[in-house]
């Protein structure tokens, strides 16, 4: 993508733009000449004091900021209607100089280029020549020798038509040089806002021609018809400022939600016109919570601020770059029907990966994108929607990647919303199912505990494991209730089965990252403790490898507040994640749960390069004072070397598979009678 930076066909090539400046600015430029040579120092004497009090108004009018439209570049100048009344009052050639005079001050105090300075002047050159041709239709030709100073309620209409007539081939000549639109849009697309703002300012035109020449010593009044101006003034800037806040993002000024989808909205109806490819990119930075959590709010809206300028700097002219909320941006761009889409989307990956700098230290972020391309039925929400899910799909490759939309992800989606409503339905109606597996001393095969499982009774696929829905329940943040209802009814059941025989067993329940990052979690542990009258200790709460570095800092509060009630806390699938000592010595953990993945291996084919493992994972829990609990535990053969290696808990289908509550009593006093299990 090239820099944004503005660029404007040659006015050497044929062009609209071309034809459109040449025709205006020439012509302009005649009429100005011809007006410097027909107005002579005796007719300036003639004006005299009126003149010279409208001229200094009209001057210093420009100083002030100008009442903005949002049509860039065709601006509403407060000495407007001023340069009007002397028009009503002296005719035409008074009236150019005057504008001639008021563009050029301005224009040279913004510093524009000069072919937009003789373009300016001779657009507003032209369009009061036009008005002026209706006060010659109506037969109204004032000279400075021979002012109009009759005007009456009989002069409205035509008054009423100069504006009319001037306002319209006004916003035609910007529309001329419109270089990325058709010409009706660009008149279009703003008329009422900048029509509501143009009559406002000449709508006083007429009283300040009366004004300036009503009596002698009249003209000493003008300024005060500078205050109902200013009042204009001041409200379309509070106007234009409200609209810019409520269509842009505070943060980075780029355009919000709204701005955006009005911008897809004009591209998609552009590129039916033109057979222009849109697309829409979806840019999600990586980790960036982490990032932010880490070096605080204040350096990581600094580090948004920086992301969107570097964006900015790699857009194309006529490309949108918007905010769609917290780290995710949107672009959207206009490229030809064989553009190099993927090569767009590199460059703004590329553009991130050269480090920030964060108090002196060197951050690195990355950014997953989701590209979507247009079709003859897309619109604004099914493009944001299709560039999303491409989106995820990049982060599920392994984040710091660029995916294309493919239909089989609209399928996807459509699963997950389906999975979405199926969960709500099944928190509903009590569909959800806990079975138990078993925990024991692997020495004398004595239950120490059990883990509860969740299932789904799905009325239309049956049984569910937890992949099947856990992800799901995840994303849309459903896992938060699901937990809730799991942690309830776990703790029931213990109640039963400790109060009946097993008065020492307790249960462990699994937090998802999601769960542990809600505030009022402590909250409700405690209150289901209470509720089910079960003991802190008899209840221990596993945590994942990957959910406990979701927000390490934030982890650590909760867990410390969990550990101070009595739980215990489990690492699980411990291994597979950020396994080291730098982090395992901060946490207020009291068992790691070896994962299967490393049982498996023990005993076999595979015990060569899982023991080692295992036996490292052992030694390092002994020397932090954990518990070791490992899971998937199948044959006699990795049991005998689980016992070898020192790992005093365990469970697996060696001693039973998961059981339905209702059969855990039995299996409990089955077990009491047959001890450890036997060798075949």
């Amino acid at each position: 993508m090239a820099p944004a930076t503005q660029t404007y066909p040659s006015l050497l090539r044929p062009s609209r733009f071309a034809a459109t400046w040449h025709l205006c600015t020439w012509l302009g430029l005649a009429v100005l000449v011809v007006s410097a040579f027909n107005v002579s120092t005796g007719a300036l004497l003639a004006m005299a004091e009126p003149l010279v009090m409208i001229a200094i108004i009209v001057g210093l009018s420009e100083l002030r900021p100008i009442v903005m439209t949002r049509l860039v570049g065709n601006p509403v100048s407060i000495s407007l209607a001023f340069v009007f009344a002397a028009m009503y009052l002296w005719g035409l050639y008074p009236a150019v100089l005057l504008f001639a005079f008021s563009t050029v001050f301005s224009e040279v105090l913004q510093r524009k280029p000069l072919w937009k300075l003789l373009f300016n002047v001779g657009q507003y050159t032209c369009s009061l020549s036009a008005a002026w041709l209706v006060m010659v239709v109506a037969g109204v030709q004032p000279t400075p020798e021979n002012p109009h100073t009759d005007l009456s309620a009989s002069d409205l209409w035509w008054i009423v038509g100069t504006w009319i007539v001037y306002h319209l081939l006004n916003l035609a000549l910007v529309a001329g040089l419109a270089t990325d639109a058709s010409w009706w849009e660009d008149f279009s697309e703003e008329f009422w806002f900048y029509t509501i703002s143009t009559v406002a300012v000449l709508a006083l035109s007429p009283l300040i021609a009366i004004t300036a020449i009503a009596y002698p010593y009249s003209w000493t009044m003008l300024p005060l018809l500078l205050l109902p101006l200013l009042a204009v003034q001041k409200a379309a800037e509070m106007s234009r400022q409200q609209e810019h806040q409520a269509l842009h993002d505070p943060l980075t000024g780029l355009p919000n939600r709204l701005l955006l989808t009005d911008r897809i909205d004009q591209a998609l109806a552009r590129s039916r016109r033109s057979g222009a490819r849109i697309v829409v990119m979806f840019l999600d930075l990586d980790l960036f919570k982490i990032v932010n959590d880490s070096l605080g709010h204040h350096a990581g809206d600094a580090m948004l601020i920086e992301v969107a300028q570097r964006l900015q700097s790699r857009m194309a002219p006529g490309d949108t770059l918007a905010r769609f909320g917290g780290d995710e941006f949107v672009v959207v761009c206009e490229t030809t029907p064989d553009g190099d889409v993927e090569w767009l989307a590199t460059a703004l990956t590329n553009a991130l990966r050269q480090p920030f700098t964060s108090g002196g230290s060197p951050v690195s972020v990355t950014a997953s994108i989701g590209v979507a391309l247009a079709h003859e039925a897309s619109d604004s929400q099914t493009l944001l929607r299709d560039a999303d899910a491409a989106m995820y799909r990049a982060k599920e490759r392994g984040r710091d990647q660029v995916a294309m939309f493919h239909d089989v992800m609209h399928q996807e989606a459509e699963g997950r919303l389906a999975d979405s409503m199926g969960l709500r339905r099944a928190l509903a109606e009590n569909e959800f199912r806990l079975v138990y597996q078993p925990v024991v001393e692997l020495t004398s095969g004595r239950m120490v505990g059990m883990e509860a499982l969740i299932r789904w009774q799905d009325p239309d696929r049956g049984l569910l494991d937890p992949g099947h829905f856990i992800p799901a329940a995840e994303e849309t943040g459903l896992i938060v209730p699901i937990g809730q209802w799991v942690l309830t009814t776990a703790l029931s059941h213990m109640a039963q089965w400790r109060s009946g025989f097993a008065d020492d067993l307790w249960i462990a329940v699994n937090i998802s990252s999601r769960e542990l990052l809600s505030p009022g979690l402590v909250d409700e542990v405690s209150a289901a403790l209470s509720a089910a009258g079960v003991p802190p200790a008899a209840l221990h709460l596993e945590i994942t490898e990957s959910a406990l570095m979701s927000d390490l800092e934030s982890v650590v509060r909760t867990l410390a507040d969990l550990r101070a009630l009595g739980l215990g806390l489990a690492v699980d699938d411990f291994g597979t994640g950020y396994s080291s000592l730098a982090y395992l010595k901060g946490l207020p953990v009291t068992a790691l749960k070896i994962d299967r993945s490393f049982v498996s291996g023990l005993g076999g084919p595979d015990d060569g390069y899982d023991r080692p493992i295992v036996d490292a994972i052992v030694k390092m829990a002994q020397s932090l004072q954990l518990e070791v609990i490992a899971e998937g535990v199948e044959t006699h053969a990795q049991l005998d070397v689980l016992e070898q290696l020192g790992v005093p808990v365990g469970q697996g289908y060696l001693w039973a598979r998961p059981l339905q509550a209702e059969r855990v009593p039995k299996w409990i006093t089955t077990r009491t009678r047959s001890g450890r299990p036997s060798h075949p």
